[in-house]
């Protein structure tokens, strides 16, 4: 287990590639690719507003804020999921439910709701996907929001991060989504805590990348 408490999320990154790289555990992948992986990891940003990438993702700002719009607008490409869908537009028989509106209303009729919640997966539909091989099913499965003393503490869970390519640009858009349901409900975003149940560096697909931005640490994965 690690846990990191950090003011921003470029910050956090940081120190959170050299700890999976260094202490991470070798596994490999249901599909072969070999990782290194530190089990539930938890990332508390203190500072939400801080929102800068950081020098050494390797995505860069522009895959950023495609995944912040992707997440808040949706996305015209066609998945066998997207987070937009699932959380604004979940599909449950014939019907669409939008959990975003669903917890601004709780909130604002009950400040101190334990129940301002979101999840992602869909029995229905994941369980089958997840049989296929190249199948893809949500790595984020669950949202909430407490308000507590005006400020809103948003805590999110992953099953599954991609420390290195995923982590920041899945952090930074959520802190966005954090804003945006903040300004309906007249508070402010105080906290963002991250958690992954499997948070994991792939170390031969991304090599190049480690080589690039974290290059004192290869003799860890060769």
């Amino acid at each position: 287990m690690l846990c990191i408490k950090k003011p921003s999320v470029a910050s956090s990154f940081e120190e959170l590639i050299p700890k999976i790289l260094t202490e991470g555990d070798l596994v490999e992948t249901e599909f072969g690719e070999r990782t290194k992986e530190i089990r539930n990891t938890i990332i508390e940003i203190t500072n939400p507003k801080l929102k800068k990438v950081p020098e050494k993702y390797p995505l860069g700002e522009k895959a950023v804020e495609e995944y912040r719009k992707n997440l808040l607008y949706g996305s015209k490409n066609i998945f066998s999921y997207d987070y937009h869908e699932r959380l604004f537009e979940y599909p449950y028989n014939e019907e669409r439910i939008n959990q975003i509106d669903y917890i601004i209303e709780k909130l604002n009729q009950q400040k101190n709701s334990r129940r301002a919640i979101a999840i992602t997966w869909n029995p229905k539909i994941d369980i089958e996907v997840s049989k296929d091989e190249r199948g893809s099913v949500p790595c984020l499965q669950f949202i909430e929001f407490l308000v507590r003393d005006n400020n809103l503490h948003m805590t999110v869970v992953f099953r599954s991060n991609d420390a290195l390519l995923a982590y920041v640009a899945n952090a930074l858009g959520l802190i966005s989504l954090g804003e945006y349901i903040a300004e309906k409900t007249n508070t402010q975003l105080k906290s963002y805590v991250h958690h992954s149940v499997s948070m994991h560096v792939y170390i031969d697909r991304d090599r190049d990348y480690i080589k690039k931005y974290f290059p004192e640490y290869l003799k860890y994965i060769e």
